[in-house]
């Protein structure tokens, strides 16, 4: 797996788009179409490379789910750029936002405002409709879809690197280790073969998406 930036949970355009299990492609046109930020730009070699966060992981799974609902990438920007503007330009407000479709649109409920949900694919509207979906869980959970029991993301390990529940072993040193027929629990005794194989299942995975 290409290099992830240990330690800070950041991620490069391509291993963002390949954990958040989308084709590189599409990743590109959604930062064209100004839906993803990168966080900042790092050195590589004689050019920059966009560095995108654990939220920006969450954040294209979400609109992976609005492009399922066929709503344009223009509908879903509305839609984020409404959320930002009615939360004080707070770009993580959609992280604690609740958002659904709705009779076709997108409706946001901004935390401090129970009463008031916004379709924000529409602007501004007050609609007469609250929704108390987890959004944010949700999301996490189809980062690691439920049959990869042994497999977690979490930014504050290896940078959110995929590793082996409970330890700081990435599962793409698993894989490597199959791919070279070197037998992982020699190397890690301490695991199991439930969880080397629930690890290297995971990392076949992601390159199938």
């Amino acid at each position: 797996m290409e290099h992830i930036y240990f330690g800070q949970g950041l991620y490069s355009p391509k291993i963002a788009a390949l954990i958040a299990q989308i084709k590189y492609q599409n990743f590109q046109a959604w930062s064209k179409a100004n839906l993803l930020h990168p966080i900042f730009r790092f050195p590589k070699g004689k050019r920059f490379e966009n560095v995108y966060t654990y939220y920006d992981l969450l954040l294209i799974r979400l609109i992976k789910r609005l492009r399922n609902k066929k709503f344009s990438t223009k509908t879903i920007k509305t839609a984020l750029d409404a959320i930002y503007t009615l939360s004080d330009n707070d770009p993580y407000a959609w992280t604690t936002s609740t958002i659904v479709v709705y009779n076709k649109i997108i409706v946001v409920k901004l935390p401090g405002k129970p009463d008031w949900p916004i379709a924000a694919s529409k602007g501004t509207q007050k609609v007469e409709v609250i929704f108390f979906p987890e959004l944010i869980e949700e999301l996490e959970r189809e980062l690691i879809p439920p049959r990869f029991r042994y497999v977690e993301i979490d930014p504050n390990i290896l940078g959110g690197t995929p590793v082996i529940k409970g330890t700081r072993i990435p599962t793409s040193i698993i894989h490597e280790m199959y791919m070279e027929d070197v037998n992982p629990l020699e190397a890690y005794p301490s695991l199991n073969k439930e969880q080397v194989e629930n690890a290297n299942e995971y990392e076949e995975y992601l390159v199938t998406v």
